[in-house]
């Protein structure tokens, strides 16, 4: 298991807010990753392959690099001495990978499904992952995308390597204004009013920024 420098992965979890005072007018951009890792880890990772995909057949995708958007369910932290490992259980949620820049603060609209449960695990630099901006990171109901390579099933539990985890905070996503499935699938719109008060835009996006259908 390899060990990660912590520096730019917390940074994850704050990185956001930085988007949202620079975003200027509403808009839709394309999610890319938020360091120069995570763009390097997006680039390569094929996010056309899902859970489902490789219950049914795992020796197909054992080699490939995936991304997969998940919601901490439990997490668990073992001290190793100098440094710790974090094992994740997630909820595996759909992603249009697009980030929407408008009045409400939220900029990540996960689909309320997905296709089930996975599992991860990453090493950290023991004084890095003590910290209280990491531990908070790591606890339920945050956004994990986790860049790596299915290992194994467990109970139908996909085990996913971790070559990298990008740590985002509850705040900045919802799970309960578009209902949707894989690319090319229905988008169904929720009227859910923000707790804050505001609306939210009817979203506009280019057909561009879209993924392909499979």
């Amino acid at each position: 298991m390899r060990v990660l420098i912590l520096k730019n992965i917390v940074l994850v979890f704050s990185i956001i807010a930085v988007c949202v005072v620079f975003s200027g007018c509403p808009h839709t951009q394309l999610y890319g990753g938020l360091t120069s890792e995570e763009k390097e880890e997006f680039k390569k990772s094929n996010r056309e392959v899902y859970p489902d995909d490789v219950r049914k057949d795992l020796e197909k995708f054992r080699t490939v690099e995936m991304a997969w958007p998940g919601v901490i369910l439990d997490s668990k932290v073992v001290d190793k001495g100098d440094h710790l490992d974090i094992l994740l259980l997630l909820e595996h949620h759909y992603y249009d990978w697009l980030l929407d820049h408008s009045i409400q603060r939220e900029k990540i609209f996960l689909s309320p499904r997905g296709e089930g449960l996975f599992r991860t695990s990453f090493s950290a630099k023991k004084q890095a992952a003590e910290s209280e901006i990491f531990q908070e990171s790591i606890t339920s109901g945050n956004l994990v995308i986790v860049y790596g390579k299915p290992e194994k099933l467990e109970d139908n539990i996909i085990v996913l390597s971790c070559g990298y985890p990008s740590l985002i905070n509850r705040k900045w996503f919802r799970t309960d204004i578009l209902d949707y499935g894989r690319p090319g699938e229905p988008v169904f719109r929720k009227k859910v009013p923000l707790p804050s008060g505001d609306k939210i835009l009817e979203r506009r996006t280019p057909l561009s920024l879209l993924p392909p259908p499979p």
